[in-house]
């Protein structure tokens, strides 16, 4: 498995959010890596960025508002 499969396996397990920094030593990988496969990621729509959080993104089916209810905007 690729690190982007990875990363996006990790993000869509943690649906309370991960940060970069979070995913560094389970995935023992470097921030900067990561952050340039997260990039990609938001970038192709496969996950979505709130502060410095990253979350699954849910199809249609999937009831979002389990995600941001622990927000206050």
């Amino acid at each position: 498995m690729n690190l982007k499969s990875r990363v996006l396996e990790f993000i869509n397990q943690h649906e309370k959010g991960v940060k970069i920094s979070d995913m560094e030593k389970p995935l023992g990988e470097k921030r900067l890596k990561l952050g340039y496969v997260t990039k990609s990621l938001l970038e192709e729509g496969k996950i979505q960025k709130i502060n410095d959080a990253y979350y699954p993104v849910f199809d249609s089916n999937h009831n979002n508002l389990k995600l941001f209810k622990n927000f206050i905007f």
